[in-house]
């Protein structure tokens, strides 16, 4: 099969499920054409990306919107010459029902780059986020790409996105789109919220790679320090600032044992970690350690002993989907510390591979890390549940093989749904 991935961003240090699976495509012989928004421009990579040559096409969309606008102007102005007829079609704001600015430019940046080539005929167009499946279906309008269309649906796509819009953005994607995947049952009962038909509507979470993540008995080390950790980035809605003000409970309520917690990520909510450490007086106790490519963050989990992943629902109403760091962590064989929130219940063993608390709960947070310093007999216990949960239910290549089982039963279904063209 010929597979088009199109996504925002490439390459991400926090969307490795991406590679597996585009790797996994590859080594059972399929064609794989990556079309991003722009170069992340991140300071590491994964290793999987020069190995297997995994290079994208690019947009060049800019993040700012006014960079957006003026690059746009300028790109039509000196491409319009080579394509007229397609170029054309993607200006023509009405023609494939835009629902926003936003997607309005992704699509006109999309089409000056496709139109470069001859059309693009494809048995998969696998869209990453919903407002690149909208993207998508408007580009097969235009005609610079063909092929049936999978919407995989991550996080804000579902949330924060639809409300910024204060309308119906995915009603195009719902009528023309052939499928949607969700990570979650709670992500698929919100995209069927927002109008997706349920049978157009897959589960598939994401999948990870068992072989890079060992699994290990936590046990108390000859140093006696019990070493905590969160793998995130730093943003509302990772709930940061609640694991650092329980992590800083549990250590005054445990002065004589020694305690450290590390965070591996980076994003714009470090100016508002930094000084809350500093007013916990956790200087000393809790790191901020920046990015952390894939071998960093095993290394990370290697020697840890307890793993928090506190997410919340952000102020504009964004949401974590899968959460796969969860499954990291138990794979490896980390008790874990985590939320009711979204999908993420779903992808733990609650009293068993680790524990639950409300959102924003401090309070919950610290007693069930306490528990867990105070109890280091049950880390074995736990850690081996979470490894088994992780292997029956999120193992890489079983999870590859259904994707590649959508694809092919997509591929050759006769679909008869109206296609607008323009």
């Amino acid at each position: 099969m010929k597979i088009a991935y199109i996504q925002g961003p490439y390459p991400r240090l926090t969307e490795t499920y991406l590679l597996d699976q585009i790797v996994a495509l590859l080594n059972s012989g399929h064609e794989v054409d990556i079309i991003a928004s722009r170069y992340a421009g991140q300071p590491k990579s994964h290793p999987d990306i020069e190995k297997y040559g995994l290079k994208a096409q690019y947009m060049g969309l800019p993040e700012q919107r006014w960079m957006q606008v003026l690059k746009v102007i300028f790109l039509v102005l000196i491409h319009f010459w080579r394509a007229p007829k397609v170029i054309g079609k993607s200006l023509n704001y009405k023609a494939y029902d835009c629902p926003s600015i936003d997607i309005y430019l992704r699509v006109i940046y999309a089409t000056i780059l496709l139109s470069k080539n001859k059309v693009k005929e494809y048995d998969i167009i696998h869209c990453h986020i919903g407002y690149v499946g909208i993207m998508g279906v408007a580009l097969r309008r235009i005609g610079v790409i063909k092929g049936k269309i999978i919407t995989t649906f991550h996080s804000s796509d579902a949330y924060s996105y639809p409300n910024k819009w204060k309308h119906n953005v995915y009603e195009t994607l719902w009528k023309e789109g052939e499928l949607n995947t969700v990570g979650s049952h709670y992500m698929g009962n919100t995209i069927k919220a927002l109008g997706a038909k349920r049978e157009r509507t897959k589960v598939l979470p994401l999948g990870l790679d068992l072989d890079k993540f060992e699994f290990k008995e936590r046990r108390l080390g000859d140093d006696a320090i019990i070493r905590v950790v969160t793998v995130a980035r730093l943003v509302e809605k990772k709930g940061l600032e609640y694991s650092v003000r329980a992590f800083a409970k549990v250590c005054k309520q445990n002065p004589n044992q020694p305690m450290t917690y590390q965070i591996a990520g980076e994003g714009p909510f470090r100016k508002r970690l930094e000084p809350l450490i500093e007013e916990l007086e956790m200087q000393g106790k809790i790191q901020l350690l920046g990015w952390q490519d894939q071998p960093e963050v095993a290394a990370l989990l290697e020697t840890a002993h307890l793993f928090v992943f506190p997410s919340v629902t952000a102020k504009d109403g964004n949401k974590e989907s899968q959460a796969l760091a969860l499954q990291e962590a138990q794979a490896v064989g980390l008790p874990v510390v985590t939320t009711i929130h979204n999908g993420l219940p779903e992808g733990m063993l609650d009293e068993q591979s680790g524990f639950l608390v409300p959102e924003r709960d401090v309070e919950g947070l610290a007693e069930k890390l306490n528990y867990l310093v105070n109890h280091p007999e049950r880390w074995v216990e736990m850690g081996t549940i979470g490894r088994a949960f992780v292997e029956e239910k999120f193992e890489i290549n079983m999870m590859n093989e259904r994707l590649i089982q959508i694809y092919e039963e997509l591929a050759n279904q006769n679909i008869k749904r109206k296609t607008v063209k323009i």
